[in-house]
C-alpha cells in the first residue's frame, strides 16, 4: 500500500468532456461476486468501482473497506460513516491482469449506461424513431 494525502472520491472526470451521462447495474446473485472474482475475499467490503484509461488500456479500481472497520449486522454503511466524521474511508485498489469489461460482465445481472453529447447536457432528448446497424 502507498501512502498518500486522502482525498474525496468523486464524479467521472475527463481532461476534454465531449460526452457526460450516467450509469447503473443491477449485481447477479448467482454465480461468484465482485471480492472473489477479483481476489478480495477476506471480509472486505467493495463500495465503489472505477474504470477508466486511455486509447489503449483501460484499468479496473475498486474501492473497499477495511474488514477492521466492518461491524456486525446489516446497515453498516451508515454505521462507519457516522464513525468517521460522515465519511466512508477506503482502500482503492488497482487491479492487475484483468479485462475490467470482464469483470463488469461477470457480475452484471442488468447494467445501462448512457451518455449524451455534452452540449446537450441540459436539453431533453426525444427518440422519434428506431432503427438497426449492422457491423
Amino acid at each position: 500500500m502507498s501512502n498518500l494525502e486522502p482525498y474525496i472520491w468523486g464524479d467521472a472526470a475527463v481532461t476534454y468532456p465531449d460526452w457526460k451521462g450516467t450509469a447503473q447495474l443491477d449485481q447477479r446473485m448467482t454465480g461468484k461476486q465482485l471480492e472473489e472474482i477479483i481476489g478480495l475475499d477476506d471480509g472486505w467490503l467493495v463500495v465503489g468501482l472505477d474504470m477508466g484509461g486511455g486509447e489503449t488500456r483501460h484499468d479496473l479500481r475498486v474501492l473497499a473497506v477495511r474488514p477492521d472497520q466492518v461491524p456486525e449486522g446489516g446497515g453498516v454503511l451508515p454505521v462507519i460513516a457516522a464513525q468517521n466524521g460522515g465519511e466512508i474511508p477506503v482502500t482503492e485498489f488497482l487491479v492487475h491482469n484483468v479485462d475490467p469489461y470482464a469483470v463488469l460482465r461477470a457480475i452484471t445481472h442488468m447494467f445501462e449506461l448512457r451518455l449524451r453529447i455534452s452540449s446537450t447536457e441540459r436539453l431533453p432528448i426525444r427518440i422519434v424513431e428506431q432503427g438497426d446497424l449492422g457491423l
